[in-house]
């Protein structure tokens, strides 16, 4: 009859079965990444169209602070522009693309073209350290205010679209990143388009990074796993002389039998009538 497990033991199990499957879903997905980098040293590898990449600079950072200064603002009045306050919300244009800035201090308010601090808190901004994912896309489907990564050299760079052209037949993407001050000296060229930014995960890219490494396999996949084998195995090996201590039990059980069987054997026959 088979043993039952103890409901500590299923929850052990299950755990262990769950992080089996996490960290081998994770170093299928790092050496999926690895190889086609290998493979293809010219373009960032992609899963299913997706890209990660980890984020090295803060050029789409919503923290850094920017002047701006009041011949810059559109869509308000002069009666609008003269009561602006800390925390009001204004909007400028780079290229085709219309900017939210937020409004950090006022400075010199009398002047004829007063000057602001302020932040773009952009929902969509991306910060150091970030693993961020973009989707590949028909350049024909991308629009102005699109996040874009593109290949620049042999680096991926993440920027905002702030202008589409369209010069005989060829198509191109006047680019700028949030926290720059001026828009990228030249236009990305559509053959150059890896994807459009879809999502972001703070703070894990520089851990993904880690992991793609040697030493990160080993300490965040490799061990685990190899943990995880070794348990399994003391588990199995425990279970078998469990199986093994209840056979001896079993056999030193049934000679007990045995002999008791002969000694009642031997003494019904030694019992029994004698015949003249």
């Amino acid at each position: 009859m088979k043993e039952k497990k103890s409901p500590a033991s299923k929850i052990v199990s299950a755990i262990g079965v769950v992080l089996c499957v996490v960290f081998g879903l994770m170093l299928l997905f790092n050496l999926t990444i690895i190889v086609k980098g290998l493979i293809n040293s010219s373009v960032p590898p992609s899963v299913f169209g997706i890209t990660p990449l980890v984020v090295k600079s803060g050029s789409m950072s919503s923290d850094v602070q920017h002047s701006i200064y009041r011949s810059q603002l559109v869509d308000i009045t002069d009666e609008q522009a003269a009561a602006l306050k800390p925390g009001d919300v204004v909007y400028t244009v780079v290229g085709d693309y219309k900017v939210a800035n937020r409004i950090m201090s006022v400075n010199a308010a009398d002047t004829e073209d007063p000057f602001y601090l302020v932040e773009r808190p952009a929902k969509d901004h991306i910060e150091v350290g970030d693993l961020i994912f973009s989707k590949k896309t028909d350049p024909a489907d991308v629009k102005v205010g699109d996040v874009i990564s593109f290949m620049e050299n042999s680096s991926v760079v993440t920027h905002r679209v702030i202008g589409v052209n369209n010069e005989n037949g060829q198509l191109s993407f006047a680019t700028k990143g949030d926290a720059n001050n001026a828009e990228d000296s030249d236009p990305v060229p559509a053959d150059k388009l890896v994807g459009v930014y879809k999502a972001r995960i703070p703070a894990l890219g520089d851990f993904i990074y880690f992991l793609q490494k040697p030493l990160g396999m080993a300490l965040f996949i490799g061990i685990p796993v190899l943990t995880f084998i070794i348990y399994d195995i003391i588990r199995r090996s425990r279970s078998a002389k469990k199986e093994d201590n209840k056979t001896e039990e079993l056999e030193k059980e049934l000679e007990r039998l045995r002999a008791l069987a002969k000694e009642q054997e031997a003494k019904q026959k030694g019992d029994s009538p004698k015949e003249d």
